[in-house]
């Protein structure tokens, strides 16, 4: 239990970070056409990848610590930041679409923010499984919590396990150092978030232990900023999932 503490005292941290996921306030896609918008100055536009925007020293944006004041070309493939006062622009491509996103440190889901709301600790919910690995990975394209956009996941293999006596089997996902399982369940749009996620450590000689009591939100749960991976097809456990973090809001 004393792992499940230290790892709400660690999410906790993360979900308190002042350019964090919960400091995300705004989302616009981007075209050809020069476009103003209400909650940033300038003009932007996208083509080809190359996120662009016009401004002028009066309009308070900078850029490599510089003031903006002209046409200034900011590369999509890799998220930069234009800033003005404390806010944060995130300049990002998603699905061959280019788009902005703007983090605040002041904004209403951070303010908002009191701590996980999770369940009670549940041993029952660390489970043993059985991981048979996919060589090579499979490459997965999924709907995403922002409409019309989709996600890339990269299958690596299936987990099976056992809870309330029946078998579950999920597709598990390329998560880094670790495995991941982004799953549906029956306490979903009810005690939880529409679906949630779950890291394991990589699977040794075929077993991994699964420790739902650390599932957790996608920040989509909390904003409706966040472009979150929905489960791939046919991953949902059978049985509520009474475990991890509940519903933010």
């Amino acid at each position: 239990m004393s792992g499940w503490q230290e790892w709400l005292a660690r999410r906790e941290r993360d979900l308190r970070e002042p350019y964090g996921w919960l400091s995300l306030v705004g989302l616009h896609w981007l075209d050809a056409r020069p476009t103003r918008f209400d909650d940033v100055p300038g003009e932007w536009s996208a083509e080809s990848g190359v996120i662009r925007v016009k401004a002028s020293v009066s309009d308070g944006l900078r850029h490599d610590g510089r003031p903006l004041d002209g046409v200034r070309e900011v590369k999509g493939d890799a998220a930069q930041f234009v800033t003005y006062g404390g806010i944060h622009v995130e300049t990002l491509i998603r699905d061959g679409r280019a788009g902005i996103r703007l983090r605040d440190p002041e904004g209403p889901a951070l303010r908002a923010y009191d701590g996980p709301s999770v369940f009670d600790y549940a041993p029952e919910w660390v489970v043993e499984a059985e991981f048979t690995p996919r060589h090579p990975a499979k490459r997965l394209v999924v709907d995403s919590a922002q409409p019309g956009v989709k996600e890339v996941l990269f299958d690596v293999g299936e987990v099976r396990f056992t809870v309330g006596g029946r078998e579950q089997r999920l597709t598990a996902t390329a998560g880094g150092d670790t495995i991941s399982l982004v799953f549906h369940d029956p306490t979903n749009d009810d005690t939880t978030a529409p679906w949630r996620q779950l890291d394991a450590p990589l699977p040794v000689d075929g077993h991994v232990t699964l420790d739902f009591n650390q599932a957790r939100n996608f920040p989509s749960a909390f904003t409706d900023y966040g472009i979150c991976p929905m489960p791939p097809a046919g991953n949902e456990i059978t049985v509520p999932v009474t475990a991890g973090e509940r519903r933010a809001r």
